[in-house]
Protein backbone atom coordinates (compact mmCIF):
# COMPACT_ATOMS: atom_id res chain seq x y z
CA UNK A 1 0.00 0.00 0.00
CA UNK A 2 3.27 2.93 0.27
CA UNK A 3 4.05 1.59 -2.47
CA UNK A 4 0.74 2.39 -4.20
CA UNK A 5 0.72 5.90 -2.22
CA UNK A 6 4.46 6.87 -3.60
CA UNK A 7 3.64 6.02 -7.29
CA UNK A 8 0.17 7.95 -7.00
CA UNK A 9 2.45 11.28 -5.19
CA UNK A 10 5.24 10.74 -7.57
CA UNK A 11 3.03 10.56 -10.43
CA UNK A 12 1.69 13.95 -9.21
CA UNK A 13 5.25 15.07 -8.77
CA UNK A 14 6.53 14.31 -11.97
CA UNK A 15 3.60 16.43 -13.59
CA UNK A 16 3.83 19.31 -11.86
CA UNK A 17 5.39 22.37 -13.76
CA UNK A 18 5.88 26.19 -13.06
CA UNK A 19 5.72 29.14 -15.39
CA UNK A 20 8.16 31.28 -12.97
CA UNK A 21 7.66 35.49 -13.04
CA UNK A 22 9.25 38.13 -10.93
CA UNK A 23 7.62 40.38 -9.07
CA UNK A 24 7.81 43.05 -6.84
CA UNK A 25 9.56 42.03 -3.30
CA UNK A 26 7.39 42.85 0.07
CA UNK A 27 10.43 44.41 1.40
CA UNK A 28 8.29 45.39 4.72
CA UNK A 29 7.01 41.78 5.17
CA UNK A 30 10.38 40.19 5.32
CA UNK A 31 12.01 42.91 7.53
CA UNK A 32 8.56 42.57 9.85
CA UNK A 33 8.23 39.05 10.59
CA UNK A 34 11.45 38.58 12.15
CA UNK A 35 10.78 38.17 15.67
CA UNK A 36 12.32 36.67 18.78
CA UNK A 37 10.90 33.40 17.76
CA UNK A 38 14.73 32.30 16.67
CA UNK A 39 16.34 34.16 19.71
CA UNK A 40 16.86 36.93 17.03
CA UNK A 41 18.76 35.20 14.85
CA UNK A 42 17.06 36.28 12.22
CA UNK A 43 17.01 39.72 12.95
CA UNK A 44 20.79 40.07 13.65
CA UNK A 45 21.36 37.85 10.27
CA UNK A 46 19.73 40.89 8.32
CA UNK A 47 20.93 43.51 10.09
CA UNK A 48 24.13 42.18 9.23
CA UNK A 49 23.76 42.10 5.34
CA UNK A 50 25.69 45.19 3.43
CA UNK A 51 24.43 44.22 0.52
CA UNK A 52 21.02 41.96 0.25
CA UNK A 53 19.87 40.34 -2.72
CA UNK A 54 15.68 40.52 -2.44
CA UNK A 55 13.67 38.83 -4.98
CA UNK A 56 10.65 37.65 -5.50
CA UNK A 57 8.95 35.23 -7.92
CA UNK A 58 4.83 34.09 -8.90
CA UNK A 59 3.81 31.16 -10.40
CA UNK A 60 1.48 32.42 -13.22
CA UNK A 61 -0.65 29.32 -13.41
CA UNK A 62 -1.63 28.33 -9.65
CA UNK A 63 -1.02 31.81 -8.06
CA UNK A 64 1.66 30.33 -5.65
CA UNK A 65 4.51 33.05 -4.69
CA UNK A 66 7.91 33.58 -3.12
CA UNK A 67 9.31 36.48 -1.13
CA UNK A 68 12.68 36.36 -0.26
CA UNK A 69 16.11 37.85 1.16
CA UNK A 70 19.49 36.31 0.75
CA UNK A 71 23.46 36.92 1.12
CA UNK A 72 23.78 35.04 -2.75
CA UNK A 73 23.59 36.67 -5.95
CA UNK A 74 19.88 37.48 -7.41
CA UNK A 75 20.55 34.69 -10.67
CA UNK A 76 21.86 32.19 -7.98
CA UNK A 77 18.63 32.01 -6.39
CA UNK A 78 16.46 30.68 -9.22
CA UNK A 79 16.63 26.90 -9.22
CA UNK A 80 15.69 27.06 -5.39
CA UNK A 81 12.52 29.37 -6.22
CA UNK A 82 11.70 27.45 -8.89
CA UNK A 83 11.56 24.17 -6.71
CA UNK A 84 9.59 26.10 -4.33
CA UNK A 85 6.93 27.06 -6.63
CA UNK A 86 6.95 24.00 -8.13
CA UNK A 87 6.34 21.98 -4.35
CA UNK A 88 3.48 24.19 -3.96
CA UNK A 89 1.57 23.57 -7.16
CA UNK A 90 2.21 20.02 -6.22
CA UNK A 91 1.07 19.82 -2.80
CA UNK A 92 -2.58 22.59 -3.99
CA UNK A 93 -3.86 23.68 -6.73
CA UNK A 94 -6.65 25.44 -4.72
CA UNK A 95 -5.28 28.35 -2.49
CA UNK A 96 -2.43 30.21 -3.69
CA UNK A 97 0.57 30.22 -0.74
CA UNK A 98 3.24 32.83 0.12
CA UNK A 99 6.29 31.82 0.92
CA UNK A 100 8.54 34.11 2.84
CA UNK A 101 11.79 32.80 2.95
CA UNK A 102 14.95 34.44 4.77
CA UNK A 103 17.96 32.43 3.07
CA UNK A 104 20.12 32.26 6.30
CA UNK A 105 23.26 30.07 6.16
CA UNK A 106 22.40 28.87 9.76
CA UNK A 107 22.87 24.72 10.13
CA UNK A 108 21.35 22.65 12.61
CA UNK A 109 23.93 21.87 15.06
CA UNK A 110 23.39 20.54 18.53
CA UNK A 111 26.67 21.09 20.66
CA UNK A 112 28.26 18.52 23.14
CA UNK A 113 26.35 17.88 25.88
CA UNK A 114 23.72 20.50 24.71
CA UNK A 115 20.01 19.39 25.86
CA UNK A 116 17.97 20.88 22.12
CA UNK A 117 15.97 23.27 21.61
CA UNK A 118 14.66 25.75 18.83
CA UNK A 119 18.17 27.28 17.89
CA UNK A 120 19.56 23.54 17.02
CA UNK A 121 15.89 22.69 15.65
CA UNK A 122 13.36 24.74 14.34
CA UNK A 123 13.25 26.35 11.04
CA UNK A 124 9.96 27.91 9.99
CA UNK A 125 6.77 28.68 11.18
CA UNK A 126 2.70 29.01 9.82
CA UNK A 127 -0.37 29.31 10.93
CA UNK A 128 -2.83 26.37 10.69
CA UNK A 129 -5.13 27.30 7.67
CA UNK A 130 -3.37 30.56 6.37
CA UNK A 131 -1.86 30.27 3.01
CA UNK A 132 1.49 31.52 4.40
CA UNK A 133 4.55 29.61 4.99
CA UNK A 134 8.26 30.83 6.77
CA UNK A 135 11.15 29.63 6.71
CA UNK A 136 14.51 31.25 8.27
CA UNK A 137 17.05 28.54 6.88
CA UNK A 138 18.80 27.74 4.20
CA UNK A 139 19.60 24.32 4.99
CA UNK A 140 16.34 22.08 4.36
CA UNK A 141 14.35 25.12 2.87
CA UNK A 142 12.32 22.93 0.54
CA UNK A 143 11.74 20.38 3.36
CA UNK A 144 10.67 22.79 5.66
CA UNK A 145 8.47 24.16 3.45
CA UNK A 146 6.54 20.78 2.58
CA UNK A 147 6.27 21.17 7.01
CA UNK A 148 5.19 24.12 7.04
CA UNK A 149 2.96 24.09 3.97
CA UNK A 150 0.85 21.05 5.47
CA UNK A 151 0.04 23.15 8.51
CA UNK A 152 -1.05 26.09 6.26
CA UNK A 153 -3.05 24.08 3.76
CA UNK A 154 -4.90 22.33 6.88
CA UNK A 155 -3.54 18.47 6.61
CA UNK A 156 -2.45 18.53 10.53
CA UNK A 157 -3.87 16.11 12.53
CA UNK A 158 -6.17 17.69 14.49
CA UNK A 159 -5.26 19.27 17.98
CA UNK A 160 -8.26 18.07 19.12
CA UNK A 161 -7.90 14.76 18.81
CA UNK A 162 -3.78 14.89 19.99
CA UNK A 163 -4.39 16.91 23.49
CA UNK A 164 -5.18 13.92 25.53
CA UNK A 165 -3.20 11.41 23.76
CA UNK A 166 -0.41 14.24 24.28
CA UNK A 167 -1.40 13.33 28.35
CA UNK A 168 -0.72 10.07 28.13
CA UNK A 169 2.65 10.59 26.98
CA UNK A 170 3.63 13.31 29.43
CA UNK A 171 2.79 10.45 32.11
CA UNK A 172 4.68 7.99 30.93
CA UNK A 173 8.15 10.61 30.44
CA UNK A 174 7.41 12.76 33.37
CA UNK A 175 7.09 15.91 32.12
CA UNK A 176 5.50 17.95 30.07
CA UNK A 177 5.73 18.43 26.15
CA UNK A 178 5.03 21.39 23.50
CA UNK A 179 1.55 21.18 22.88
CA UNK A 180 2.03 20.62 19.00
CA UNK A 181 2.26 16.69 19.52
CA UNK A 182 0.85 16.44 16.03
CA UNK A 183 3.57 17.95 14.92
CA UNK A 184 4.90 13.85 14.89
CA UNK A 185 2.82 13.45 11.62
CA UNK A 186 3.72 16.70 9.62
CA UNK A 187 6.95 16.00 10.09
CA UNK A 188 6.72 12.26 8.84
CA UNK A 189 4.51 13.14 6.01
CA UNK A 190 7.07 16.38 4.67
CA UNK A 191 10.21 13.95 5.02
CA UNK A 192 8.21 11.23 3.11
CA UNK A 193 6.82 13.89 0.20
CA UNK A 194 10.30 15.55 0.48
CA UNK A 195 11.74 11.99 -0.55
CA UNK A 196 9.97 11.57 -3.73
CA UNK A 197 10.44 15.25 -4.69
CA UNK A 198 14.17 14.90 -4.25
CA UNK A 199 14.72 11.44 -6.23
CA UNK A 200 15.57 10.92 -9.97
CA UNK A 201 13.07 8.30 -10.01
CA UNK A 202 10.23 6.12 -8.71
CA UNK A 203 13.04 3.25 -7.93
CA UNK A 204 15.06 6.34 -5.49
CA UNK A 205 12.88 7.98 -4.02
CA UNK A 206 12.10 4.40 -2.37
CA UNK A 207 15.80 4.36 -1.86
CA UNK A 208 15.72 7.49 -0.30
CA UNK A 209 13.09 6.67 1.91
CA UNK A 210 14.96 3.85 3.25
CA UNK A 211 17.76 5.91 4.10
CA UNK A 212 15.68 8.41 5.95
CA UNK A 213 14.55 5.58 7.98
CA UNK A 214 18.24 4.43 8.94
CA UNK A 215 19.05 8.17 9.62
CA UNK A 216 16.11 9.13 11.88
CA UNK A 217 16.57 5.62 14.00
CA UNK A 218 20.31 7.33 14.51
CA UNK A 219 18.88 10.30 15.13
CA UNK A 220 16.13 9.07 17.73
CA UNK A 221 18.93 7.32 19.85
CA UNK A 222 20.64 10.18 19.98
CA UNK A 223 17.88 12.65 20.87
CA UNK A 224 17.08 10.05 23.27
CA UNK A 225 20.09 10.06 25.22
CA UNK A 226 19.95 13.36 25.67
CA UNK A 227 16.73 13.43 26.78
CA UNK A 228 15.58 10.83 29.01
CA UNK A 229 14.51 11.07 32.62
CA UNK A 230 14.34 15.13 31.73
CA UNK A 231 12.39 17.00 34.18
CA UNK A 232 11.56 20.00 32.81
CA UNK A 233 9.21 21.08 30.17
CA UNK A 234 9.98 21.00 26.21
CA UNK A 235 10.42 24.21 25.00
CA UNK A 236 9.68 23.18 21.13
CA UNK A 237 8.70 19.70 19.65
CA UNK A 238 11.73 17.62 20.23
CA UNK A 239 10.09 14.45 21.16
CA UNK A 240 7.84 14.84 18.32
CA UNK A 241 10.10 15.99 15.54
CA UNK A 242 12.59 12.76 16.56
CA UNK A 243 11.46 10.47 18.62
CA UNK A 244 7.90 10.29 18.03
CA UNK A 245 7.93 10.86 14.33
CA UNK A 246 10.16 7.95 14.01
CA UNK A 247 7.87 5.68 15.59
CA UNK A 248 5.21 6.35 13.21
CA UNK A 249 7.60 5.63 10.31
CA UNK A 250 7.98 2.15 11.41
CA UNK A 251 3.90 1.83 10.42
CA UNK A 252 4.05 4.14 6.92
CA UNK A 253 1.13 2.85 5.37
CA UNK A 254 -1.15 2.99 8.31
CA UNK A 255 0.08 6.53 8.90
CA UNK A 256 0.09 7.39 5.49
CA UNK A 257 -3.76 6.03 5.09
CA UNK A 258 -5.44 7.60 8.28
CA UNK A 259 -2.87 10.10 9.93
CA UNK A 260 -5.82 11.19 12.44
CA UNK A 261 -7.04 7.30 12.96
CA UNK A 262 -3.55 6.51 13.57
CA UNK A 263 -3.22 8.61 16.14
CA UNK A 264 -5.26 6.43 18.67
CA UNK A 265 -2.61 3.77 18.04
CA UNK A 266 -0.05 6.43 18.65
CA UNK A 267 1.00 5.90 22.42
CA UNK A 268 1.02 1.88 22.29
CA UNK A 269 3.34 2.04 19.62
CA UNK A 270 5.62 4.15 21.23
CA UNK A 271 5.55 1.69 24.41
CA UNK A 272 6.36 -1.03 21.80
CA UNK A 273 9.04 0.31 20.66
CA UNK A 274 12.72 0.02 22.49
CA UNK A 275 14.89 2.60 21.61
CA UNK A 276 18.56 2.24 22.84
CA UNK A 277 20.11 6.04 24.05
CA UNK A 278 23.36 6.64 22.61
CA UNK A 279 25.54 9.13 23.92
CA UNK A 280 27.98 11.20 21.72
CA UNK A 281 31.16 13.06 23.10
CA UNK A 282 30.65 15.32 19.82
CA UNK A 283 28.44 17.60 18.23
CA UNK A 284 25.15 16.19 16.33
CA UNK A 285 23.69 17.54 12.64
CA UNK A 286 19.72 17.44 13.37
CA UNK A 287 19.00 18.42 9.90
CA UNK A 288 15.74 16.05 9.23
CA UNK A 289 17.19 14.73 5.74
CA UNK A 290 20.56 14.29 7.36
Amino acid sequence: MEHYCRRLAYSGWTATSVTLTDIPVNKAQLHGRVGDYDGGETAAWMAGLRSPTWRAVRDAVTGHSIHCVSDRPFAALTKDLERGLRLLGWMTTKTPVVWYWWDHDWPRILPVGATPGPKHINGGWAVPGTPEVHVYRREEAHKVLIHETIHAIGLDVPQTVMNPIRVRFEGALGHALWPHLGEAFTEFYAEWLWSIAAATGLGDAKKRWDYQLACSAKQAAIIWGRTRGQTAAEDTNVFAYYILKWVLMGHTAEVLLGPTASARHWFDWWMATTIVPVETGEDVPLGMTC
